[in-house]
């Protein structure tokens, strides 16, 4: 009987020990749960870098001198130009004063070279030009500052040295309508890249916004698993506090009663 007692109370301690190495595991669990939903939760979105602007490219001259000795190479007789209008149009003051000087630097290169000027009326040579500039204005991402800058570019072609003795040697044909269909064509193609560019950085913030909205939803949907767990951990720890104490109020029992039987 004693032996059998014995035998049962070492098992009963290896199992108690058993017990309170999982209350400490489950108590170890809370604090590890606890803490990682805290940290998820707290989690909040990232701003992304802000788009960028499109990095500025310039119309170059030497770009241009390649072009127009080429173009004399090919002996392209059907120069493109802007599109005018008919001469029977209303007059508009619209970009006069641009057209108006891009008029000027033309006649003030014709002089230069020494080319035969065609004669007639200057002011309608003038409003033709005003209203070319006006029609090719109108076109998708050009509007004034086009206007402005085909201007200056053209008017420095044509008081470019470089350039008046390419015209003198005969190297190169036309140039004052070459050159602005070149500046037209490179700004057209330096808007549209511009454009491209800043449309795909708008798209990559957007996408990033987007990525960082789901890490945080799945950030937060984790920390509710772990206080789900922490939970569960935590109702372990109490029932075998509960075993715990149940069996050491059996224990005691048996202890009173052992006391008993011996006092009789």
């Amino acid at each position: 009987m004693a032996s059998t007692k014995v035998v049962e109370e070492f098992f009963l301690r290896i199992f108690k020990v058993t017990v309170l190495l999982f209350m400490g595991l489950a108590l170890i669990a809370i604090v590890f749960f606890v803490a990682t939903a805290g940290y998820q939760y707290s989690q909040s979105p990232k701003d992304p870098a802000p788009a960028q602007k499109a990095p500025e490219k310039v119309i170059s001259l030497d770009d241009l001198k390649a072009y127009l000795i080429e173009a004399e190479k090919r002996k392209n007789s059907k120069e493109e130009a802007p599109k005018q209008r008919p001469g029977d149009h209303k007059a508009s003051l619209q970009f006069q004063e641009n057209a108006t000087k891009l008029f000027r630097c033309s006649g003030k290169f014709a002089e230069d070279v020494g080319a035969d000027v065609e004669k007639g009326d200057d002011a309608q040579k003038l409003e033709n030009l005003r209203a070319g500039i006006e029609g090719a204005a109108e076109s998708p991402f050009r509007g004034e500052p086009w206007v402005k800058a085909a201007v200056d570019f053209t008017c420095n072609v044509l008081a470019d040295n470089s350039i008046i003795a390419l015209k003198k040697e005969k190297k190169i044909g036309s140039v004052f309508l070459p050159t602005l269909n070149f500046h037209t064509s490179a700004w057209d193609k330096i808007q549209t890249d511009k454009r491209q560019f800043e449309q795909s950085e708008q798209q990559r913030v957007a996408a990033e916004r987007a990525s960082e909205a789901m890490r945080v939803g799945l950030a937060k949907a984790s920390a509710i698993t772990h206080l789900i767990a922490a939970g569960s951990a935590f109702g372990l720890f109490m029932l075998l506090a509960l075993y715990l104490l149940g069996a050491k109020v059996e224990s005691d029992l048996r202890d009173i009663n052992d006391a008993i039987r011996q006092a009789r």
